[in-house]
């Protein structure tokens, strides 16, 4: 995977599964693995708290702060990074990812139901988890497509491991056609 433009960047939306997918990858390929969500929480506290306290635009600010922040340190040049579901909306962060090899984890909302029926800790996703999963991925998909070097289909019930395999063989592709 050294021959690759990394980072290796995964987006989509809420509750598709990024993380697990990329530290599947990061593991069965050698590469490290960080969940921007995860840097915010520890820089500045749990999320939901945040939306709370200081509402969406300064979390997105924060949010474009923390991607900064990982593209530009050299310890995460051979990662895969995880980013939250709303962060490629903001511009800057557009900007950022523009020349990285960015995965698009796509999902349904039959595939991501189980993992948000119910949620109360994504203030996004509130009062009604389902109706405003499916508004959000119908606001946000246009520009995770655009942003897309690779579109992987992470719909129904796929296993982790064959997912890593899809996007390994997505990767061999891309790296191929670029030599090419």
């Amino acid at each position: 995977m050294s021959s690759l433009p990394t980072p290796l960047i995964l987006i989509g939306p809420m509750a598709a599964g990024k993380s697990h997918l990329g530290h599947h990858f990061a593991k069965r390929y050698g590469l490290d693995f960080v969940d921007a969500d995860h840097v915010i929480e520890a820089q500045h506290g749990p999320i939901p708290a945040l939306f709370t306290a200081h509402g969406q635009q300064h979390f997105r600010e924060i949010e474009a702060g923390v991607v900064t922040g990982l593209l530009a340190d050299a310890r995460y040049r051979n990662a895969v990074i995880s980013l939250g579901g709303g962060a490629p909306m903001t511009p800057a962060v557009q900007d950022l990812l523009a020349g990285h090899t960015v995965i698009y984890l796509e999902v349904d909302e039959a595939t991501v139901r189980p993992r948000i029926t119910g949620n109360k800790t994504r203030p996004m996703l509130q009062p009604d988890p389902e109706r405003r999963w499916r508004e959000i991925l119908d606001e946000r998909r246009e520009t995770y497509e655009r942003l897309a070097t690779i579109r992987l289909d992470g719909t129904g019930r796929r296993r982790v491991g064959s997912l890593v395999h899809q996007l390994h063989r997505a990767l061999t592709e891309l790296r191929r056609d670029a030599t090419a």
